[in-house]
């Protein structure tokens, strides 16, 4: 390979300049053997960094959080009813609650890698059952409704107005104060985490021990494989009709 190499001599001005050139043979004289450390840093963590770039689905646009639902909050609540399922021995209708500061980035266009999944739910939440009595969900719903600002919710129907709840189906069932519901949720949000009491109003508590992102991976494989494409949409499960 051979580069011409133009020296101006002198500089003469943008229409008027001399200049005079020479061949430079691109040869093994310009090889280097130098490791850099920036590469020798991508070599120690290249094994490490492989599972991470894992894909487990894709998604025909870029899977978004927004208010009061969204594709993305939505998928996250799905997926805590679904790592718990195995920790319930009950018939109580069953709903999911989690907040929406703990989702943090938007899942990409295409592939969906497990690093995008870590990079989303980034904390060391784990997955816990608690059963509540109905009144005390009612309580959480409606807080909600009053800010009309809501957070990730799984199980639910829910229909606001004027800021308040004008109806409310747990698991296809109406909402009742007596009776009880098990909340899938996490363990910051069951010891007080974001102003929640969740934990010293439970009735019983499961802690499954499962990390909420290790969930969402293992979930979102299983709808690969039957075969879903991730969109970016909602299915009404949170209305405000103002």
């Amino acid at each position: 390979m051979i580069i011409a190499a133009v020296l101006p001599f002198p500089f003469l001005g943008a229409q008027n300049f001399e200049y005079h050139w020479q061949r430079v043979r691109m040869d093994s004289t310009y090889e280097s053997s130098t490791v850099y450390p920036v590469d020798r840093i991508v070599a120690e963590h290249e094994e490490q960094m492989a599972p991470l770039m894992k894909v487990v689905i894709y998604s025909n646009a870029e899977i978004q959080e927004d208010q009061p639902e969204s594709a993305l909050t939505n998928l996250v609540a799905d997926m805590l009813i679904h790592a718990a399922a195995p920790f319930i021995d009950n018939d109580y209708p069953t709903l999911s609650l989690t907040n929406m500061g703990g989702i943090r980035s938007n899942f990409p266009k295409g592939a969906v890698r497990v690093y995008d999944v870590y990079s989303t739910l980034p904390f060391n939440n784990s997955v816990v059952v608690a059963v509540m009595k109905g009144k005390d969900v009612r309580e959480i719903l409606e807080n909600f409704a009053h800010r009309e600002r809501f957070e990730a919710l799984g199980g639910v129907r829910i229909l606001v107005e004027d800021k308040e709840i004008e109806n409310c189906m747990i698991d296809g069932h109406p909402l009742e104060d007596d009776a009880l519901y098990n909340l899938v949720t996490i363990d910051f949000l069951l010891d007080g985490g974001d102003r929640f009491h969740i934990g010293s109003e439970a009735v019983s508590i499961e802690r499954t021990g499962i990390v909420m992102r290790d969930a969402a991976v293992a979930y979102l494989e299983e709808l690969s494989e039957s075969g879903i494409v991730l969109e970016n949409k909602t299915d009404g499960r949170v209305i405000i009709d103002d």
